[in-house]
């Protein structure tokens, strides 16, 4: 109604506006924030912009009396009040940029009121302790969420659009800020759905004008703008990694790309799901592997609860699940989600990353419950295959059982076939292998009870069924796990594959369409890492040992 006012002139949608303001006025004459979520931290900065305009209008127009501009007046200079209130201040969480957007933009709409420069002083001391907190110095948002990250960006690019902050000054943050957020749309378009994303289409709902060529690049699929110079990006300082066999030459071939993207970050328990080293992949023209969304913030837990203890904010049980560590692609400790609360963030538990003959790695190192180190190694090679190793060891040498999971985009359909699992697609198989000894677990989709398992949300309070698959090692206080996914008509067939105790000597092989792999590494903590790829083809596999026989010794 305000922007639809502000463009025609026409007093109706004014009017209608300030009743429903001075109702509220009304409601709330005072700022109790305990009492209910009128004085919500992010509320009170909402609202405080669209305050603004309604008292500059009203003061202009003739059908607003005194007694209501004066209500009005009044409610302003109580969210200023509100605003400029340290309580309402969340420096580490992106309610923070609202509270100082509202602030900053009401205090310029009543500029010619006293005491208004404080206020837009403050404001802008803000901005700058949000960006250094908030962002990493790779631009990337510190929440585990790119929609997060999208909506900091949105908002504050608005501030500088609207000219409460200086264009100059913030032009090489927003351009980091945006170049990182180029890296985190699949080629469908979609969000990767770490933390608490949606399965958001950035072509059609993202506003915010790209001045950096990736995201141009990204938010027209390729008709503008400029893609990044390297196939792969990692985000060290953030604790993610991105991996693409290409960027597109345009719209014409933009979603047939493959893309992978891991996340390892703790920052801290804001939008932080218990899903340490969790990765997406899409391929072949699809998802793949899904991460579990974000449902929507239902039923809020309290510190003393048992949820709130574990590190949950809200008990409602779609939200609980998209949460919890089995919701996720990554390690399942003893049936338990990862804590997140009572244990000090890591920060990126991201350590090595690279390409090497056309395989790009990643390799993590984290702590789970203070005890146990968890060590993982991604080896992909777009449009064929995807290796995922897990090593985890608990110092204190106690008994575990380790579930190793992937999830499924809920699209795709699967079949339990021998030790592994296999997914038709719609020109090829894929096959999912375990390249040590692990035992397979059942597939699972949409499951309720005991508890829930194989759901995906992508939308606020959806819940769909997708399938999951899961690998388990258990009794011991330490394990190595390793499975392959691949494409191909026929499953990769596993070779002899070796990793020793502690995972600091790791040999994975396997053959598939006539061709045989080895793809060896260390420990991502250890100095000695160097991850190294061997292929052969089959036929140049046995003119090998050929010549070794012949070169080798005669038997008399």
């Amino acid at each position: 109604m305000l922007a639809t006012h502000s463009h025609t002139k026409e007093a109706r949608y004014l009017n209608w506006a300030v009743d429903i303001a001075l109702d509220w006025a009304r409601q709330h004459p005072m700022v109790e924030p305990q009492r209910s979520m009128a004085w919500y931290d992010m509320a009170i900065g909402l609202r405080a912009y669209k305050l603004g305009y309604l008292v500059e209008a009203a003061a202009r127009s003739d059908q607003v009396d005194d007694t209501a501009f004066s209500l009005l007046l009044s409610c302003a200079k109580l969210h200023l009040e509100a605003l400029a209130d340290p309580q309402f201040f969340a420096a580490h969480s992106n309610h923070g940029f609202y509270v100082a957007a509202g602030q900053m933009a009401l205090a310029r709409r009543l500029r010619s009121l006293p005491g208004m420069e404080p206020h837009r002083g403050q404001a802008r001391e803000r901005v700058h302790e949000l960006v250094r907190r908030q962002f990493t110095p790779t631009g990337v948002h510190r929440e585990h969420s790119p929609d997060y990250h999208r909506m900091v960006l949105d908002t504050f690019q608005g501030l500088i659009e609207s000219e409460l902050l200086d264009r100059t000054e913030f032009a090489p943050l927003i351009d980091r800020i945006q170049e990182a957020l180029s890296w985190f749309v699949l080629p469908n378009n979609r969000l990767a759905m770490f933390g608490d994303t949606n399965h958001r289409d950035v072509l059609q709902e993202h506003r915010t004008r790209a001045l950096n060529p990736a995201l141009e690049f990204v938010l027209t699929r390729g008709s503008q703008g400029k893609p990044p110079g390297d196939r792969w990006r990692s985000f060290d300082d953030a604790g993610f990694f991105v991996a693409r066999d290409r960027w597109p030459t345009g719209p014409e071939d933009y979603a047939d790309c493959s893309y992978l993207a891991q996340t390892a970050g703790f920052h801290s328990r804001v939008h932080k799901h218990a899903d340490d080293l969790s990765m997406v992949w899409y391929d072949r023209g699809r998802e793949i592997l899904v991460d579990a969304g974000k449902f929507g913030y239902l039923d809020r837990t309290t510190p003393e609860s048992e949820l709130g203890r574990a590190g949950f904010y809200y008990a409602h049980p779609s939200r609980v699940y998209v949460e919890s560590t089995r919701a996720h692609n990554t390690v399942e400790i003893d049936g338990r989600s990862y804590q997140r609360r009572g244990v000090k963030p890591y920060g990126s538990g991201l350590l090595r990353s690279g390409e090497h003959q056309g395989v790009f790695y990643s390799g993590a190192h984290v702590r789970h419950d203070r005890t146990i180190r968890h060590a993982r190694v991604l080896a992909f090679r777009p449009g064929e295959w995807l290796l995922v190793y897990d090593w985890l060891w608990d110092n204190l040498d106690q008994p575990h059982t380790y579930t190793q999971r992937f999830h499924l985009a809920p699209e795709l359909d699967m079949t339990s076939a021998g030790s592994g699992f296999e997914v038709p697609l719609p020109d090829t198989r894929l096959h999912m292998v375990p390249l040590l000894s692990a035992r397979a677990l059942p597939a699972v989709r949409g499951r309720k009870e005991p508890e829930p398992l194989g759901w995906i949300s992508r939308q606020d309070g959806e819940f769909q069924p997708c399938w999951t698959a899961a690998y388990q090692i258990s009794g011991g206080a330490s394990c190595s796990i390793a499975t392959l996914l691949g494409f191909g008509e026929r499953a990769p067939v596993p070779g002899e594959s070796t990793a020793s105790v502690r995972g600091d000597e790791v040999r994975l092989r396997w053959s598939r369409a006539g061709e045989e792999w080895e793809v060896g590494f260390g420990r991502p903590d250890r100095e000695d890492f160097q991850f190294r790829v061997r292929h052969t083809s089959a036929n140049g596999t046995a003119l090998r040992r050929a010549l070794n026989w012949l070169r080798g010794p005669r038997l008399s």
